[in-house]
């Protein structure tokens, strides 16, 4: 069955909603630095090489990966594309609205962007808050297997264009991985505020002014088919727990119920 919604017809989607037990998927990406050696488009690329596995395992209507989103630490380099959190929020909403109205209540949210904030609890949030007839889940980054891909690497620093990343794309896309740019670069953590306990708008900045981490010279195409394994091994298994589940929704009910009963 092909999985991808735009390449389906008005007849066929119908057959890949019955087969998706209803369940359909957003693949969430940005554009923005990743050092001088990975392409802009690491998070889309690779989240779509991500899904292009999944869908061979498990079947789910997967829409268009949505490629921008809210990079406001990468605004002082080139190349970021950021878009405003509530324009963001928007426009996911709206998204998942018209999911809904094609008859899919259960919309996956697959994260390829550690960055994005705004479109994991908060958007979570304001689903409960508007009362949505669908049920939103959120899948993060390594869909759970963070621990197993980092027992993979030998930088202790990880965060983004790290070794983490650039292995990924060197399985995803090795053609884009331009490792002579990098040279013997490394980017260890800097000093971020010293403000105690308090967070700070600029501590990714702080730590990271370069929006690179660790060593990415350690990288190897081995390392990123490894966790992209994981990956997809995580998000199927996740998939799969999402399609029989019907608790969130019997709670998500509960709580409308309560919240309008005292009024």
């Amino acid at each position: 069955m092909n999985c991808y919604w735009i390449q389906n017809t008005e007849t066929t989607l119908a057959e890949l909603r019955r087969a998706s037990a209803g369940v359909a998927m957003v693949p969430l990406a940005s554009i923005e630095s990743h050092g001088p050696h990975l392409p802009l488009g690491s998070d889309p690329l690779c989240i779509e090489h991500i899904v292009g596995r999944v869908v061979a395992q498990e079947t789910v209507a997967v829409l268009p990966t949505v490629i921008y989103s809210s990079v406001i630490e990468a605004r002082m380099l080139p190349g970021a594309i950021n878009i405003r959190t509530e324009t963001l929020m928007d426009l996911v909403e709206n998204i998942c609205d018209e999911i809904y109205r094609n008859g899919f209540d259960k919309i996956v949210l697959l994260q390829g962007h550690g960055g994005n904030v705004a479109l994991d609890a908060a958007f979570l949030k304001r689903v409960l808050e508007k009362e949505k007839p669908y049920v939103a889940y959120s899948l993060p980054v390594a869909a759970g297997h963070w621990d197993d891909m980092m027992a993979l690497l030998e930088c202790p620093e990880q965060g983004h264009a790290c070794e983490f990343e650039t292995s990924l794309n060197m399985a995803a896309r090795p053609e884009l991985v331009r490792l002579d740019l990098l040279g013997e670069k490394t980017f260890p953590t800097q000093p971020a505020p010293l403000v105690g306990s308090a967070r700070t708008p600029v501590e990714w900045n702080a730590h990271h002014p370069e929006m690179a981490v660790g060593r990415p010279q350690l990288a190897t195409p081995e390392k990123g088919e490894k966790i992209r394994d994981l990956w997809v091994d995580g998000i199927v298994q996740d998939l799969r727990l999402i399609k029989q589940d019907t608790l969130t929704r019997e709670v998500m009910q509960a709580y409308i119920r309560g919240a309008h009963s005292i009024r």
